[in-house]
């Protein structure tokens, strides 16, 4: 049997997200760039799994990049992706 994951959407406004946290390294306010409804799970598990929005968002202090699911955390993915386009 075949099973395809949930597809990822993007929500083009800032419509159900919070107001913007401070960075916790720098204490700015971080920039937001986008939210993604995901379940943050692996292509196989994705189907059964809760969609839940991840919004990212960048600090211009200290140049580092964050996502906000449940709680605030660092993206080192998006982090390398952006370091390296420099």
């Amino acid at each position: 049997m075949l099973r395809y994951a949930a597809r990822m959407s993007s929500e083009p406004s800032a419509l159900g997200r919070p107001a913007d946290p401070e960075c916790p390294e720098c204490g700015t306010t971080l920039t937001f760039v986008e939210t993604v409804v995901s379940s943050g799970a692996f292509r196989t598990q994705a189907a059964s799994m809760p969609q839940t929005p991840i919004h990212y968002y960048d600090c211009t202090g200290c140049q580092t990049c964050w996502k906000l699911g449940t709680r605030l955390l660092p993206d080192p993915v998006r982090q390398i992706a952006r370091d390296t386009a420099r």
